[in-house]
């Protein structure tokens, strides 16, 4: 009788003791094969059918392999009991076998190891119920993917207990990377019979990790052309690497003494107090990377300190985007960047169309290069009375934000010897621009012109002629820059103020003399009442009837009698 719960009883024997064999057109013989197997059911139900692998045994050469196991309660609650020993060259089971492979392998595995479980226990993460122990390991493997990229594994061991497996060693490179790894996986059971998640925590070790070497290759099968795509983040894994690298190589960037945690989790990295050395200062990264959408994102904090301006708004493309000032500025910058954005899913670098987020940074000892720069060129050109060369930076502040490929500056104060300026605006990924320039700017610096009517002028005056407000439109892009001021109107409204204030010197100065004289030659008697002229019309005629006066009576006084 076969249902689901029952079977017809069997008892099923196979046995071997000293066979071999061997393919005609393959090198290798398999010898010494030993086999002891029962699969028995006794009773008709189908979860008391239980296997007896007594004894496995054969030889390629001179390696020896050596496999039991026991399997019962099938149907139910598995329970295993099994025991590995022995020796394989991976290079010869090619060699023996007509295993097919797109390229050779090669290799010493080494295994002694027992286990104990039962699933149920693996499924719930029981570990007390779990018995495993020792050892296995993989020496001078080598391995080469179908698109030619390879790697070898110099040394593995592999130590298990009850509960976890110990990584104890592991020992690889891949293109010009090498790494070596220390760690512990927990729930290896669960991952290999259950496809559950494979916990662990890592310790890494490199001396030059190269990216790329960790890039794999997919198919486009509607186009059928290979193309290179981004290592997809594993869904099972849930682990966390604490690593330290001498070199990390990433795209165009060489980055040294990188050290910090990386968490795997739900298709997820998550980077905890990275820091490299880079540029002649660090960068401390915290953030995180996922594939677990569509298109892979990001979302990352980036604190830049004396990291030197050339080197990294040149080499950084997302930097000469958002600050396009590498060649126009020397020095250091410390800073701080928060941004996000979809990572290019073949390159694994920001796709900048869909970056966003801000920037705090300070210049430190900086120097200006006008000569590198269009824009600052033609702002010299058009505003004469600065210097762009001998502008001081120092310790300049700034704030802006970006989204959709525009970048927003918050007014950045900036003083230049004794004149004041703010400029704030907006410019594009495009190199685009619009900033607007405001400028106090003190009237001695606006031609001889007004210079020689402020000499005019009493202190008194002079001191209120302090400053002249100047506004400046930049417009165009950085390469080719349209500026425009209205410098202009602001020294002839300035020539006209100071030309109003000298008509009131000479008014009050005349009105002053006419109230002097009037007081001076009252008579006594005069009964008629002075007034003050209120207008300046007034004061224009009253002191030119006193200066008339005063000149004509002068003049008659000099003239010589009549004989």
């Amino acid at each position: 009788m076969y249902s689901d719960t029952t079977v017809p009883k069997f008892n099923i024997k196979i046995a071997s003791n000293n066979a071999s064999f061997q393919y005609p057109n393959l090198p290798k013989s398999v010898r010494n094969i030993v086999i002891d197997t029962k699969i028995i059911n006794e009773t008709g139900l189908l979860n008391d059918t239980y296997v007896n692998l007594d004894k496995l045994s054969f030889a390629i050469d001179q390696d020896v392999f050596n496999a039991k196991a026991n399997i019962r309660n099938i149907t139910q609650n598995a329970i295993v009991d099994a025991a590995l020993k022995g020796t394989i060259n991976l290079g010869n089971v090619s060699k023996a076998y007509p295993v097919k492979l797109d390229k050779p392998l090669s290799g010493i595995l080494k295994a002694d190891v027992t286990t104990k479980f039962d699933m149920l226990s693996v499924e719930k993460s029981q570990y007390q119920n779990i018995n495993n122990a020792g050892t296995m390991s993989l020496s001078g493997f080598n391995y080469a993917d179908e698109n030619g990229k390879t790697m070898t594994i110099s040394n593995a061991l592999v130590q298990f207990n009850p509960s976890q497996v110990h990584l104890k060693q592991f020992d690889a490179t891949t293109g010009k990377s090498d790494i070596s790894v220390t760690g512990v996986l927990e729930n290896f059971y669960g991952f290999i019979f259950k496809n559950q998640e494979l916990k662990g925590n890592f310790d890494m070790n490199s001396k030059q990790l190269a990216v790329d070497d960790f890039m794999t290759t997919g198919e486009e099968t509607k186009a059928e052309v290979k193309k290179a795509e981004a290592m997809k983040i594993p869904a099972f894994l849930n682990c966390t690497l604490t690593a330290n690298a001498n070199t990390v190589l990433y795209d165009n960037l060489t980055l040294k003494e990188v050290s910090g945690k990386l968490i795997v989790k739900d298709e997820k990295v998550t980077l905890q107090n990275v820091i490299s050395s880079i540029f002649g200062g660090t960068i401390g990264m915290n953030g995180a990377v996922s594939t677990k959408g569509k298109v892979p994102v990001f979302d990352m904090d980036l604190n830049l300190n004396q990291v030197d301006i050339a080197q990294s708004f040149t080499q950084l493309e997302m930097l000469k985007k958002i600050a396009p000032i590498a060649g126009i500025i020397n020095g250091k910058i410390n800073s701080t960047i928060k941004l996000n954005g979809i990572l290019d899913a073949i390159e694994l670098t920001p796709d900048l169309k869909t970056l966003s987020g801000d920037l705090l940074g300070q210049l430190l000892s900086t120097t200006v290069n006008a000569k590198n720069s269009t824009l600052l060129t033609a702002f010299s050109s058009n505003l004469k009375f600065i210097d762009v060369n001998k502008l001081n930076l120092n310790d300049l502040k700034a704030f802006l934000t970006f989204k959709d490929g525009k970048v927003n500056v918050k007014p950045i104060d900036i003083k230049y010897q004794d004149i004041k300026a703010t400029i704030g605006g907006t410019h594009g990924f495009d190199q685009s621009m619009n900033y607007n320039i405001k400028f106090d700017v003190p009237a001695k610096y606006l031609g001889a012109e007004a210079s020689a009517l402020i000499a005019k002028l009493s202190p008194a005056d002079a001191s209120k002629m302090q400053s002249i407000p100047i506004n400046a439109i930049l417009g165009g892009n950085f390469t080719n820059p349209k500026i425009s001021t209205d410098i202009n109107s602001a020294v002839t409204k300035l020539t006209t103020q100071l030309v109003n204030q000298q008509k009131d010197r000479l008014v009050k100065q005349g009105t002053s003399a006419l109230t002097d004289y009037l007081n001076k030659n009252k008579k006594p008697s005069d009964t008629t009442k002075t007034t003050t002229p209120t207008t300046k019309e007034e004061v224009k005629t009253k002191a030119g009837d006193l200066l008339n006066g005063l000149f004509n009576k002068k003049k008659k006084a000099e003239e010589p009698k009549t004989p």
